[in-house]
């Protein structure tokens, strides 16, 4: 699928996504992380997408899953039997080890090509998890060009790290 195709494909599938974060998170910020990583998916998956597939319910499929990964990472705690435990997980392999350093290397790149500006709303969202709201009160910046600045720097770290895998 070529980036043209992909594009017209996300543009119709992005209120499908939304709508599915943002009935699971009942928020519009984790909505739109649901949004990003589902189409950095379906991009990802994009080569292996033929016409006859029903896309929406791929995407929908898709969201769900992200959705359930990102719950998972936010609550990284069992309940069982009345107690709390902490899940830890397992101790990755060295090959692992060395893929999560050159990505967070990579990424660490990518985010730096931000304006400042951009960077520090793109941390104070994506780092430090706050919301679209408190990012808006803490800088003074109206919430929606809050949300658009965020929504534009994820879209330059999107299209950069996109650019470094395929060198």
């Amino acid at each position: 699928m070529d980036k043209t195709t992909f594009e017209q494909m996300a543009a119709r599938l992005r209120p499908l996504v939304l709508r599915i974060g943002r009935d699971f998170f009942g928020s519009a910020d984790d909505a739109e992380d649901v949004a990003q990583e589902t189409l950095l998916r379906l991009w990802q998956y994009g080569q292996r997408l033929d016409e006859g597939r029903n896309i929406e319910a791929l995407a929908a499929r898709v969201a769900k899953n992200c959705c359930v990964d990102m719950q998972r990472r936010n609550h990284m705690e069992v309940v069982r039997e009345g107690e709390n435990q902490l899940v830890t997980p397992s101790a990755p392999s060295p090959h692992d080890e060395l893929e999560q350093q050159e990505g967070a290397k990579a990424l660490d790149e990518a985010i730096g090509t931000l304006s400042p500006r951009e960077r520090e709303l793109f941390e104070m969202r994506q780092q430090e998890g706050l919301s679209t709201e408190e990012i808006a009160r803490l800088t003074g910046i109206p919430r929606a060009s809050v949300q658009s600045m965020i929504a534009m720097a994820r879209k330059k770290v999107f299209n950069e790290m996109k650019r470094r895998m395929n060198r």
